[in-house]
This record gives C-alpha cells, structure tokens and sequence, in this order.
C-alpha cells in the first residue's frame, strides 16, 4: 500500500507541474483522485465487477480533458479541436480497443461522485462495464467548483 500512496502521490506531483501553469487545481487535487478510484472500484466489487487498473496514459488524458474544461470554461464530453475521449486517450499512445468517459462537476468527494453516477443510467454503465481493464482520473476547477473526469478503457 505504501507504494501506491507513493505512486498517486508522484502522479499528482507531475499532473501539477504539467498543468498548474494551464487550469486552476484544487489544492487536494491527488486526494480527489486517489478518492474517487478507490470509490469506483468498490462500487464495481460490490457489483460483482473486477476492479480496474489505475494507467497513467489515461490519468494524462482525463486531466488533461480537466484543464481544458476548467480553462475554456465549459463542461462537455467534446474537448479541443472537437476531440472525443477516444481520441484523446489514443493522443496518450494507450492503445484502446474499447474507450468510455464520465464527467461531473460540483462533487466534493469521490464517494459523492460515485453516488451520483450511479443514479445515472449512462454514468452507470460506463462504472460496470464488464470490458473495462483500466482507468484514469483527473479534476480541476470550473468557476470555483471541482470538475471530474474518469476515463474507463482496455487494451
């Protein structure tokens, strides 16, 4: 467990340094994530789902998704130069065979994500998708409130 806390704590270190310049991040940014993976993956156990990798490719597209939202002002699946979470996941060199998104904004806390996209019938299936292997998380601040984003995919 250590070497996670390491390993999230390192991420959100790099995701800060590359971002901090380009969007406005909460100042528990690592925390959120970190909030919100472990969430997700308790929902899917409970619901009989294996629980998904966390991959660094997708952690620098869902951030990076995050920023653009926080620093264009918008909340859209549709992201710079029209960009799909597809193509944004491939931007990262990932290779996907399979890709899905789930965006929040307002949140204060993983569980309270989690809480709302599981009373949403899309947001919910992209949480329980049986093809999902990994999973990446980024946030940021949209006029003042935490923006989410969750990337679920496989290889």
């Amino acid at each position: 467990m250590p070497y996670v806390t390491a390993l999230v704590a390192a991420v959100a270190i790099s995701l800060s340094a590359t971002v901090a310049s380009a969007c406005n991040l909460p100042p528990n940014a690592a925390s959120l994530m970190a909030d919100a993976g472990s969430q997700m993956n308790s929902v899917r156990s409970a619901n009989g789902r294996a629980t998904l990798r966390r991959d660094a490719r997708l952690d620098r597209a869902a951030q990076r998704h995050a920023c653009w939202m926080s620093t264009n002002g918008t909340f859209s699946h549709q992201g710079g130069g029209n960009s799909s979470p597809s193509d944004r996941i491939a931007a990262t060199g990932y290779p996907a065979r399979m890709t899905s998104e789930n965006i929040a904004q307002g949140q204060s806390s993983g569980s309270e994500l989690m809480s709302d996209w599981m009373m949403s019938q899309g947001h919910r299936e992209n949480i329980l998708r049986r093809a999902a292997q990994d999973y990446g998380v980024g946030v940021a601040l949209l006029s003042g409130r935490v923006v989410w984003v969750m990337l679920y995919a496989a290889q």
